[in-house]
Parts: C-alpha cells; sequence; structure tokens
C-alpha cells in the first residue's frame, strides 16, 4: 500500500467533512488527520462511506472538548442578563450543555480541593494549594481564563532582579514546567502577562499583568502587604527590560484581611491608572467561584434523557464493581 494511497483516501475522508473540520481547533484538526491516516493505513479495504462516517464521529468528539470555550461565553455574562443566557442557551445542542456541566463540574472539584487544603495546618503550600491556585486563573475573574496569560521570559527575567534577594531557598519542583512561579520567604507569586503588537513599529509588547501573591502560613493582609504589593509593581514597572507599560491586575491572597486594610486600591490617576490591587481571602475566592459554577449549572437545561446513549452510560456505571479490589497487574 502507497503513501500516496493513504494520503489520497484521507484527504477525500476530510473533504467529506470539510465544513465541521474548518471549525476545530488547529491542534484538533491535526489529531483528527492522525487518525484518519492510520485508520486508512491499518484498514485500507475500508468503504469511503464509511471512513468518513468514522472520521465525523472522531470530529464530534473533538468539538465536545470546546466545554471550556462554551463555558467562557457563560462567565462572560452578567448574572441578571436572563434574556442574554436564555439566547446563549437557544443556540446550544444538548450535548454542548452537557459539555458544559462536565467542565462546570471538574472546577466544583478544583474548588472543594482547595477548601480543603486551604483548611488544613498541614498542607503543603507550595507544593500543593499554590500551584492549584495559580492554574485555575478562572477564580479571579473570567477575564483572565485565557490562554493568552501566559509566561512571559521578559517578564520572568525582571521579576528575578526585583525579588532576587527575597527569593526562598526551597526549591519549586520542576521550576521549567511552572516558570510563572517566584518562591519568596513568605509567599509564592505568580506572573504571567499578555501580548500584543505596537501600532507604530509592530513590536511585540505586553499590554496585561496578572500578578498573584498567594501569602504563606495562616496570614493576615494588612496595610504593609498592600503597600508590599504596591511596591513590587512600582519596581516592575521602573526597570528599563519592559519595553511597554501594561497594566497591572494584582491579587494579594490571604486567609484573613484586617479590619484597617483596604481591599482594593488604584495606582495612578484619572485617565493614567496602570494598576489595580485586591485583596481577598482564600475563602472569598472560592465562595464567589462556586456560588457563580452552581447558578450556572442549575439554569443550563439538564435534559440528558435526550442524548443517544446516556441510557446506556447510566446502566453500565451504575453495576457494581470489584475492580478496585483486583491489584493492579493481576489479570
Amino acid at each position: 500500500m502507497s503513501a500516496s494511497f493513504v494520503e489520497e483516501n484521507s484527504e477525500d475522508a476530510l473533504m467529506r467533512n470539510r465544513e465541521e473540520f474548518r471549525n476545530l481547533p488547529t491542534g484538533a484538526k491535526v489529531e483528527v488527520a492522525q487518525f484518519t491516516h492510520a485508520l486508512v493505513a491499518d484498514h485500507p479495504s475500508i468503504a469511503p462511506e464509511a471512513l468518513a462516517k468514522a472520521v465525523r464521529a472522531v470530529i464530534q468528539l473533538q468539538s465536545g472538548r470546546g466545554g471550556i470555550r462554551l463555558l467562557d461565553k457563560l462567565m462572560h455574562l452578567d448574572e441578571t442578563d436572563i434574556e442574554g443566557l436564555d439566547r446563549l442557551l437557544e443556540q446550544w445542542t444538548v450535548q454542548d450543555a452537557l459539555v458544559v456541566l462536565d467542565e462546570i463540574d471538574a472546577r466544583l472539584s478544583v474548588i472543594a480541593a482547595i477548601e480543603k487544603l486551604a483548611g488544613d495546618p498541614a498542607t503543603d503550600e507550595l507544593h500543593t494549594l499554590h500551584p492549584l491556585i495559580t492554574k485555575a486563573r478562572w477564580l479571579f475573574g473570567p477575564e483572565f481564563d485565557s490562554s493568552e496569560y501566559a509566561s512571559n521570559s521578559t517578564l520572568r527575567t525582571v521579576a528575578e532582579e526585583v525579588f532576587g534577594s527575597r527569593k526562598a531557598d526551597t526549591t519549586f519542583q520542576n521550576p521549567r514546567r511552572r516558570p510563572d512561579l517566584v518562591i519568596l520567604g513568605d509567599a509564592t507569586i505568580s506572573l504571567t502577562a499578555t501580548t500584543t503588537f505596537n501600532g507604530t513599529d509592530h513590536l511585540a509588547c505586553m499590554r496585561d499583568v496578572l500578578l498573584i501573591e498567594l501569602k504563606k502560613g495562616h496570614s493576615t493582609i494588612r496595610r504593609e502587604e498592600m503597600h508590599q504589593a504596591e511596591g513590587y509593581i512600582e519596581d516592575l514597572m521602573s526597570n528599563g527590560a519592559l519595553a511597554s507599560r501594561p497594566f497591572f491586575h494584582a491579587y494579594v491572597v490571604g486567609h484573613e484581611i484586617a479590619q484597617a486594610t483596604t481591599r482594593t486600591k488604584s495606582l495612578g490617576e484619572g485617565q493614567d491608572v496602570f494598576a489595580r490591587i485586591q485583596a481577598t481571602t482564600y475563602n472569598q475566592l472560592t465562595d464567589t467561584a462556586n456560588r457563580r459554577l452552581m447558578n450556572l449549572k442549575e439554569r443550563i437545561p439538564s435534559r440528558y434523557e435526550e442524548v443517544n446513549g446516556y441510557d446506556l452510560v447510566q446502566k453500565v456505571m451504575g453495576q457494581p464493581s470489584q475492580a478496585s479490589l483486583v491489584p493492579q497487574g493481576i489479570e
């Protein structure tokens, strides 16, 4: 069987599903193409119609991974915008609703884990709680739940200079996997940024910076901690390595906030505001996210019975299993 045979048959199957295929993200398109090539190579006698149906099924599965994108649309709606919610849900299929409900459940599980870890004095905050929170940027608002916010090499270099003298001796596990984290003696700091292109010289520059400072121990946020965050931003801004003037969104997170502490502070005046600092607690973060997600979950129509295959799923998953009693590796 020649490579051209595999290529031609794969192309034919994808062309038959071109419109659905077109709507997939690039990474998903590549996975579907790889599956198609493998299927033709393993089953060269497969009929074109059968191949096209198999490819269509895989495309639909890949489309189902868009739960985060669908949920993002929901999260950006105002909670009082009932009409907007109704219009959005009318555009969804039942499968869309199920995918979003799965993503909501996954996030509720993350919230439950954070609540448990934050309430346990024995928690290894550095290696469990802090990485979990900084990975779940949606806790701080839907506007930060975007792949555009990423670790930036320039920002990382500047952070090393600004925080160098305060960095802790403790080495974070797999630092290359979390280049956004800076470990200090009393806190973990996450720095991510969005990038845009300068309108004059078309060079890349930072547009927004998300700074999350997670205090260690049973910490209380006071005026000193807010002033400290203000100093971080001013030091980062004054570093010559930053070619642009991004807007800083800063969050200082602890277990408690002292009564005399100002919870929100802006830096700059009038049209020249360049930063906003917000003090919050772990409980406030999880309570806010939990309430919003639960409200959305209740308002999405739960029409599971309308989905082909759901009855079968319920039947299979409802059967008792002894799989957990059998040690792995024993057949």
